[in-house]
Protein backbone atom coordinates (compact mmCIF):
# COMPACT_ATOMS: atom_id res chain seq x y z
CA UNK A 1 0.00 0.00 0.00
CA UNK A 2 1.25 3.11 -1.13
CA UNK A 3 1.99 5.76 2.06
CA UNK A 4 0.00 8.93 0.14
CA UNK A 5 -0.89 9.64 -3.02
CA UNK A 6 -1.22 12.91 -4.97
CA UNK A 7 -4.22 14.38 -6.78
CA UNK A 8 -3.96 16.40 -9.37
CA UNK A 9 -6.86 18.18 -12.01
CA UNK A 10 -6.83 19.00 -15.49
CA UNK A 11 -8.13 22.11 -14.30
CA UNK A 12 -9.74 24.23 -11.66
CA UNK A 13 -12.82 22.62 -10.29
CA UNK A 14 -12.98 19.23 -12.03
CA UNK A 15 -13.55 17.47 -8.53
CA UNK A 16 -10.38 17.16 -6.75
CA UNK A 17 -11.62 17.91 -3.75
CA UNK A 18 -14.74 15.62 -4.53
CA UNK A 19 -12.62 12.68 -5.50
CA UNK A 20 -10.42 13.03 -2.41
CA UNK A 21 -13.11 12.98 0.04
CA UNK A 22 -14.65 9.85 -1.71
CA UNK A 23 -11.09 7.74 -1.68
CA UNK A 24 -10.56 9.46 2.14
CA UNK A 25 -13.75 8.09 2.99
CA UNK A 26 -13.45 4.87 1.22
CA UNK A 27 -10.22 4.26 2.94
CA UNK A 28 -11.58 5.56 6.29
CA UNK A 29 -14.53 2.99 5.72
CA UNK A 30 -12.18 -0.02 4.99
CA UNK A 31 -10.63 0.44 9.06
CA UNK A 32 -6.98 2.32 7.42
CA UNK A 33 -6.37 5.22 9.22
CA UNK A 34 -6.44 8.02 6.18
CA UNK A 35 -4.53 11.50 7.01
CA UNK A 36 -6.04 14.55 4.57
CA UNK A 37 -3.77 16.87 3.22
CA UNK A 38 -4.58 20.16 1.01
CA UNK A 39 -0.91 22.05 1.56
CA UNK A 40 -2.16 25.14 -0.12
CA UNK A 41 -5.92 26.67 -0.29
CA UNK A 42 -6.53 30.48 -1.79
CA UNK A 43 -9.86 32.24 -0.35
CA UNK A 44 -11.44 29.38 2.56
CA UNK A 45 -10.17 26.26 4.09
CA UNK A 46 -13.88 24.54 3.03
CA UNK A 47 -11.99 21.65 1.20
CA UNK A 48 -9.92 21.36 4.28
CA UNK A 49 -13.01 21.26 6.20
CA UNK A 50 -14.68 18.65 3.76
CA UNK A 51 -11.50 16.05 3.85
CA UNK A 52 -11.28 16.09 7.66
CA UNK A 53 -15.18 14.88 7.26
CA UNK A 54 -14.35 12.52 5.18
CA UNK A 55 -11.69 10.60 7.02
CA UNK A 56 -13.23 11.31 9.52
CA UNK A 57 -10.25 12.11 11.80
CA UNK A 58 -9.65 14.87 14.54
CA UNK A 59 -7.65 17.32 12.92
CA UNK A 60 -8.16 21.32 12.54
CA UNK A 61 -8.18 23.14 9.10
CA UNK A 62 -5.21 24.89 10.02
CA UNK A 63 -3.02 21.74 9.99
CA UNK A 64 -4.61 20.20 7.17
CA UNK A 65 -3.94 23.32 4.84
CA UNK A 66 -1.04 24.94 6.51
CA UNK A 67 -0.27 27.27 3.48
CA UNK A 68 -3.27 29.99 3.03
CA UNK A 69 -4.19 32.93 1.38
CA UNK A 70 -7.23 35.35 1.83
CA UNK A 71 -7.92 35.76 -2.18
CA UNK A 72 -9.35 33.50 -4.41
CA UNK A 73 -7.55 32.79 -6.66
CA UNK A 74 -3.53 31.94 -7.69
CA UNK A 75 -1.25 31.05 -4.62
CA UNK A 76 1.15 33.33 -6.28
CA UNK A 77 -1.21 35.68 -7.48
CA UNK A 78 -2.93 36.05 -4.07
CA UNK A 79 0.43 36.40 -2.56
CA UNK A 80 1.56 39.77 -4.97
CA UNK A 81 -1.81 41.35 -3.58
CA UNK A 82 -1.63 40.17 0.37
CA UNK A 83 2.41 40.61 0.06
CA UNK A 84 2.97 37.11 1.60
CA UNK A 85 5.26 34.94 -0.23
CA UNK A 86 4.81 31.44 -0.64
CA UNK A 87 6.57 29.11 1.24
CA UNK A 88 6.72 25.15 0.69
CA UNK A 89 8.49 24.44 4.54
CA UNK A 90 5.26 24.51 6.31
CA UNK A 91 3.68 22.39 3.81
CA UNK A 92 6.68 19.72 3.67
CA UNK A 93 6.64 19.67 7.79
CA UNK A 94 3.14 19.27 7.92
CA UNK A 95 3.46 16.32 5.27
CA UNK A 96 5.40 14.66 7.68
CA UNK A 97 3.71 15.00 10.31
CA UNK A 98 0.53 12.84 7.91
CA UNK A 99 3.16 10.42 6.63
CA UNK A 100 3.79 9.34 10.53
CA UNK A 101 0.52 9.82 12.38
CA UNK A 102 -1.50 8.05 9.49
CA UNK A 103 -1.34 4.26 7.56
CA UNK A 104 -2.35 5.92 4.39
CA UNK A 105 -2.91 9.75 3.36
CA UNK A 106 -4.80 11.72 0.69
CA UNK A 107 -3.33 15.17 -0.83
CA UNK A 108 -4.90 17.45 -2.99
CA UNK A 109 -3.54 19.84 -5.00
CA UNK A 110 -4.65 23.10 -5.61
CA UNK A 111 -5.85 23.87 -9.49
CA UNK A 112 -4.14 22.32 -12.48
CA UNK A 113 -0.76 21.08 -12.76
CA UNK A 114 0.79 24.70 -13.44
CA UNK A 115 -0.91 26.68 -11.37
CA UNK A 116 2.02 29.36 -10.21
CA UNK A 117 2.70 29.04 -6.47
CA UNK A 118 4.95 31.71 -6.63
CA UNK A 119 7.25 32.57 -9.22
CA UNK A 120 8.74 29.88 -11.78
CA UNK A 121 7.34 27.75 -8.91
CA UNK A 122 3.82 25.70 -10.11
CA UNK A 123 2.22 22.56 -8.90
CA UNK A 124 4.18 20.16 -10.94
CA UNK A 125 7.02 21.21 -9.05
CA UNK A 126 5.20 20.47 -5.52
CA UNK A 127 4.77 17.50 -6.91
CA UNK A 128 8.20 16.46 -7.67
CA UNK A 129 9.04 17.98 -3.91
CA UNK A 130 6.95 15.55 -2.37
CA UNK A 131 7.71 12.68 -4.76
CA UNK A 132 4.63 11.55 -4.15
CA UNK A 133 2.56 8.80 -6.81
CA UNK A 134 -0.03 10.48 -8.86
CA UNK A 135 -3.93 10.37 -9.53
CA UNK A 136 -5.10 12.58 -12.09
CA UNK A 137 -8.90 14.01 -11.80
CA UNK A 138 -10.69 15.22 -14.93
CA UNK A 139 -14.21 15.89 -16.38
CA UNK A 140 -16.37 13.86 -18.00
CA UNK A 141 -17.32 15.75 -21.20
CA UNK A 142 -16.56 17.43 -24.24
CA UNK A 143 -12.76 18.96 -23.68
CA UNK A 144 -11.70 16.49 -21.22
CA UNK A 145 -9.32 14.14 -23.89
CA UNK A 146 -6.88 17.36 -24.70
CA UNK A 147 -6.79 18.44 -20.94
CA UNK A 148 -6.09 15.07 -19.63
CA UNK A 149 -3.28 14.15 -22.09
CA UNK A 150 -1.78 17.27 -21.51
CA UNK A 151 -1.59 16.77 -18.13
CA UNK A 152 -0.31 13.59 -18.46
CA UNK A 153 2.29 14.09 -20.66
CA UNK A 154 3.61 16.52 -18.35
CA UNK A 155 3.78 14.63 -15.38
CA UNK A 156 5.31 12.43 -17.82
CA UNK A 157 8.10 14.53 -19.14
CA UNK A 158 8.62 15.61 -15.50
CA UNK A 159 9.20 11.46 -14.86
CA UNK A 160 6.05 11.12 -12.10
CA UNK A 161 4.56 7.96 -11.18
CA UNK A 162 0.82 8.08 -12.45
CA UNK A 163 -1.95 5.82 -10.75
CA UNK A 164 -4.36 6.37 -13.06
CA UNK A 165 -7.19 8.77 -13.82
CA UNK A 166 -10.69 9.61 -12.88
CA UNK A 167 -13.35 10.84 -14.37
CA UNK A 168 -15.76 13.55 -12.44
CA UNK A 169 -18.72 15.30 -11.89
CA UNK A 170 -22.45 15.02 -13.89
CA UNK A 171 -22.25 13.35 -17.07
CA UNK A 172 -24.40 15.84 -19.38
CA UNK A 173 -26.88 13.62 -21.59
CA UNK A 174 -26.68 15.73 -24.14
CA UNK A 175 -23.09 15.51 -24.72
CA UNK A 176 -22.23 12.43 -26.75
CA UNK A 177 -18.55 12.51 -26.15
CA UNK A 178 -18.98 11.75 -22.10
CA UNK A 179 -20.07 8.07 -23.75
CA UNK A 180 -16.98 7.52 -24.95
CA UNK A 181 -14.04 9.84 -23.27
CA UNK A 182 -13.05 7.29 -20.92
CA UNK A 183 -12.45 4.30 -22.91
CA UNK A 184 -10.65 6.75 -25.40
CA UNK A 185 -8.44 7.87 -22.53
CA UNK A 186 -7.87 4.52 -21.36
CA UNK A 187 -6.60 3.66 -24.73
CA UNK A 188 -4.08 6.56 -25.77
CA UNK A 189 -2.81 6.72 -22.05
CA UNK A 190 -2.59 2.71 -20.72
CA UNK A 191 -3.50 3.88 -17.77
CA UNK A 192 -6.64 2.77 -15.57
CA UNK A 193 -9.32 4.80 -15.63
CA UNK A 194 -12.68 4.96 -13.45
CA UNK A 195 -16.18 6.65 -13.69
CA UNK A 196 -17.35 8.46 -10.94
CA UNK A 197 -20.29 10.43 -10.89
CA UNK A 198 -22.56 12.43 -8.13
CA UNK A 199 -23.23 10.85 -5.11
CA UNK A 200 -21.13 7.10 -6.16
CA UNK A 201 -18.51 5.74 -3.79
CA UNK A 202 -15.32 4.15 -4.89
CA UNK A 203 -14.77 0.57 -4.47
CA UNK A 204 -10.77 -0.10 -3.22
CA UNK A 205 -11.45 -3.47 -4.05
CA UNK A 206 -12.00 -2.97 -7.43
CA UNK A 207 -9.73 -0.63 -8.13
CA UNK A 208 -6.73 -1.70 -6.09
CA UNK A 209 -4.05 0.77 -8.26
CA UNK A 210 -5.81 4.04 -6.04
CA UNK A 211 -3.99 3.07 -2.97
CA UNK A 212 -2.13 -0.45 -4.28
CA UNK A 213 -3.73 -2.42 -1.57
CA UNK A 214 -5.46 -5.61 -3.18
CA UNK A 215 -7.16 -6.27 -0.44
CA UNK A 216 -8.43 -4.40 2.16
Amino acid sequence: MYKAIFITATDTEAGKTYVSCAIAEAVAKSGISCGVFKPVSTGNRDDAKALIAAARIDEKPETVTPVFFKNPMSPYGASLLEKKEFDLKPAVKTLEYFLNKYKFTVVEGIGGLLVPLKRNFFVSDMIKKFKLPVIVVARFGLGTLSHTLLTVDKLRQDKQKILGIILSGKKDRKDISAKTNAKLIKEITKLPVLELGCNEKINLEKNSWITGQKKL
